[in-house]
């Protein structure tokens, strides 16, 4: 058991951490060391989660998240926007002077990005999330009295968002859905090699006018890697596209694992990525609010309508159960949140890829020879603007990001001054 499902059964019974940890007979620190990632759960502790919480059914094998967001607000006003519908305070954001797709600057905390260009109100403000993004979003809506992407969608199109009377066109353009199908004991994971089978016997219909798949292996650092098995249905630039993958083996040469260890750690086969942009994107969010739905309920529908799977037998085709076991344990399951900070995961991983040898060797001579060497370089160092913000980033609560009140002067200034903003745009 990993410490998301700890926290995601917690929620979904409504539980707080200290009603738990009595229920468990535990301290509650133990509870939050175990969901913050600082502890693991002991197999004695699972057993108990398990029997307390009436768990012996096992979990859902197939657990659903948003893994990219992306929406257009035509305004130029950065402060409303962080503030009104994120509720997060703008000191915490970085500003730069550059930007990605033909915007000029970029108003950041972690991987939740703004990107602006001051000189175009046609192109307005762009909210890029992330996957990464995403989850440290959540990490903001666990604070906030425990808000939902369904009440995130919801402000979206509250026609006084601002607060001021201001209606602000407001277009979802892209939004992906990941569906990571769990290695569960006892339970067999399908084989995507038997789907990109299937699809070259003419037993898969389709929707999709485009297919096409891959995989094989790689030389890295001498060594032959199996780098998975990847299907793509559709093209990038269509309003409906779909990866489906080996997530394991993503996993294993990202951090330099064995598959096995991959999927021990992380407990995780098949991901299976459903991206809907534009059109898609934006009628799909107006049928999720409308409809009253669960997401989940809404991506096995887009699956199924997409992707119909058969076996044969006895010369007769029949629906894959192998393929509608993994769907259709979609349904019911609620959509998880998996709320984290900004990390140094990236740079630690590094760190242990390339650097780590050789400083582990200075240690050892300074060891030997009674010297100081590394830590006199480590403390001479100088840091730039950019590791002192993420230091920052990092070491602060979810809870002190939330906007309480008033106290973004620094960057408001800035804007004022900058941009004239007062003045061109009295909101």
């Amino acid at each position: 058991m990993r410490s998301i499902d700890l926290k995601r059964f917690r929620k979904e019974l409504g539980l707080k951490q200290k009603e738990l940890a009595d229920k468990l007979e535990i301290e509650r620190s133990l509870i939050s060391k175990i969901e913050s990632g600082k502890r693991t759960i002991s197999k004695e502790l699972e057993m108990k989660i398990i029997d307390s919480l009436h768990l012996d059914g096992g979990r859902a094998s197939v657990e659903a998240k948003i893994d990219f967001l992306r929406i257009r607000f035509k305004t130029l006003d950065i402060k409303t926007i962080i503030e009104k519908l994120l509720h997060m305070d703008m000191n915490w954001f970085t500003h730069e002077e550059r930007g990605f797709y033909h915007y000029t600057e970029t108003f950041s905390y972690g991987s939740i990005r703004l990107f602006r260009n001051p000189e175009d109100m046609n192109m307005g403000i762009m909210l890029d999330l992330s996957g990464e993004g995403c989850r440290q979003l959540e990490d903001v809506f666990e604070e906030d009295n425990n808000r939902s992407w369904t009440e995130f969608f919801r402000s979206l199109y509250d026609d006084d968002i601002f607060g001021k009377n201001i209606i602000v066109d407001t277009k979802i353009t892209r939004i992906d859905i990941a569906l990571d199908e769990l290695i569960v004991e006892g339970k067999p994971n399908f084989n995507l090699y038997k789907l990109k089978e299937k699809i070259e016997q003419g037993l898969v219909s389709t929707t999709f006018k485009n297919f096409d798949f891959n995989g094989g292996f790689s030389f890295e650092k001498s060594n032959l890697v199996n780098k998975g098995l990847s299907l793509y249905f559709g093209s990038r630039q269509s309003p409906l596209y779909f990866n489906f993958y080996q997530k394991d083996y993503e996993l294993a040469r990202k951090e330099g694992l064995s598959v096995e260890e991959a999927r021990e750690k992380y407990e995780i086969k098949n991901r299976y990525e459903i991206r809907l942009s534009d059109e898609k994107a934006f009628l799909f969010v107006e049928y999720f609010l409308s409809s009253g739905e669960s997401l989940d309920w809404l991506v096995k529908e887009v699956v199924n309508a997409s992707l119909t799977v058969f076996d044969v037998e006895d010369g007769m085709k029949v629906y894959c159960k192998e393929w509608y076991d993994v769907i259709d344990k979609l349904e019911g399951l609620r959509l998880s949140v998996h709320a984290e900070k900004p990390s140094i995961e990236k740079t630690l991983r590094w760190l242990s890829n390339y650097l780590a040898p050789s400083l582990k060797m200075i240690k050892l001579i300074d060891l030997r020879l009674g010297t100081n060497e590394l830590m006199e370089r480590i403390d001479f160092a100088e840091l730039k603007e950019k590791h002192e913000e993420l230091i920052d980033q990092v070491c602060v609560s979810a809870k002190d990001l939330l906007f309480t009140t008033d106290q973004n002067s620094e960057v408001r200034n800035y804007m004022e001054q900058e941009f004239n903003l007062e003045e061109e745009y009295p909101f």
